[in-house]
């Protein structure tokens, strides 16, 4: 089902409360396979996805200049509001690189828990716009639980250390698997495993 959040185009797949929300990466957009994909498992698995367009990206509104950090938070903010007022969701996040940013830091605002993480840095160097050196990813991540990390072992954007950096800060229960794939988890096989086991984690701690 299309949706209009105030201008965030999205799309729900709903099956019950418990929603998985997906934060995209920072020039990706909500039809990405990986975001799909990971909605027809989840629904086989009893749980709703959203998966939405930050603003100045894909079809919402808005310019993609102005798509900063902030305002990404924002954005997930109006989207999980609209789904717990109309779905009364229980809440879990799925952050894709700098959409795995995102996550990090509305989990960490917002006290959200599961959450999984594949291919995110915990810095971005050179973008100064985005406001990746605004915030204290690490220091946000040391006070998550229930956390999931997954990594290509061939990303060839962000390197695997960021991964070990942030599942070494996070609290317990955590897992960290890494695949071999790329960046964008390109390879077919490696994620499909990868997103089955996104919903295994999520499924188990919402």
């Amino acid at each position: 089902m299309k949706v209009d959040i105030n201008g965030i185009k999205a799309i729900i797949h709903y099956k019950s409360n418990k929603f998985i929300v997906c934060c995209h990466g920072l020039y990706s957009n909500k039809d990405s396979k990986k975001y799909i994909e990971l909605a027809e498992i989840a629904l086989k698995n009893g749980i709703s996805c959203i998966r939405f367009d930050f603003r100045g990206c894909g079809e919402s509104n808005g310019k993609f200049e102005d798509s900063t950090l902030s305002n990404r938070i924002k954005d997930v903010d109006e989207v999980v509001k609209y789904i717990k007022n109309k779905y009364h969701a229980k809440i879990s996040l799925f952050g894709s690189s700098f959409g795995g940013m995102v996550a990090i830091s509305y989990s960490y605002l917002n006290k959200i828990k599961p959450l999984v993480l594949i291919s995110t840095p915990y810095k971005i160097e050179g973008i100064k716009n985005f406001e990746s050196s605004k915030y204290n990813i690490l220091d946000m991540v040391s006070k998550l639980s229930h956390v999931l990390i997954m990594h290509g072992k061939k990303d060839e954007v962000v390197p695997v250390t960021h991964a070990e950096k942030i599942y070494r800060m996070l609290k317990e229960p955590k897992k960290f698997l890494l695949f071999n794939t790329d960046h964008s988890f390109s390879d077919e096989k490696e994620r499909k495993i990868a997103l089955e086991e996104a919903v295994k984690w999520i499924k188990f701690y919402i």
